[in-house]
């Protein structure tokens, strides 16, 4: 064994049939990855043809997502506006409603302060005797005062005026005047 020739033919021997276990275990790999192309080769034809369509369709529902969402914005807005005109609306005709309300009143309360002036019958009027004023008597300068003078009451102050004057005519006595004010308070 100590000849080369023997170990030659020995290692090409071994070689030969490590490349003929290779070539029998990698054929049946190399056609599964054949088999793997054409799968992947239909997949990429398969997306090519529908992916485009998919992405139009995509970018299409994104774009009518996004004019959905304006119109929502601007219907939004536009509610918002109507709403503030119909509470600006209701503002006005109960103002007009309450402005109303009051003239009327007043018109009332007018006609009828002058049914009864118109209706009451005349009284002549009864002077009444003038008083003669009052003079402070003078006291002496000689006697201290030796108590402080006494506050009086003050007199009571004439009745306000009603608060609508302009449904009072100016002849009417002091009842009717009262019961007018008595009667625009309801």
């Amino acid at each position: 064994m100590t000849n080369p020739v023997i170990w030659l033919g020995l290692s090409i021997l071994l070689l030969a049939l490590g490349l003929v276990v290779l070539v029998c275990v990698s054929v049946p790999a190399l056609f599964g990855l054949a088999r793997a192309a054409r799968s992947a080769e239909k997949l990429f034809d398969t997306l090519d043809r529908e992916l485009p369509r998919t992405l139009e369709a995509m970018r299409n529902t994104g774009t009518d997502l996004s004019g959905l969402a304006d119109d929502m914005t601007e219907s939004v807005s536009s509610a918002r506006n109507i709403v503030k005109q119909v509470d600006h609306s209701l503002s006005d005709v109960r103002q007009q409603a309450y402005q109303a309300k009051r003239t009327t009143h007043s018109v009332a309360v007018g006609f009828r302060a002058a049914w009864r002036v118109l209706t009451k019958p005349t009284k002549p009027c009864a002077k009444r005797p003038r008083k003669p004023p009052v003079r402070p008597s003078v006291k002496p300068l000689t006697k201290p005062p030796t108590k402080p003078p006494v506050s009086r009451p003050k007199p009571p102050s004439p009745p306000l005026p009603p608060k609508d004057s302009s449904a009072i005519p100016t002849d009417a006595t002091p009842k009717d005047i009262s019961d007018t004010s008595l009667a625009a308070d309801d």
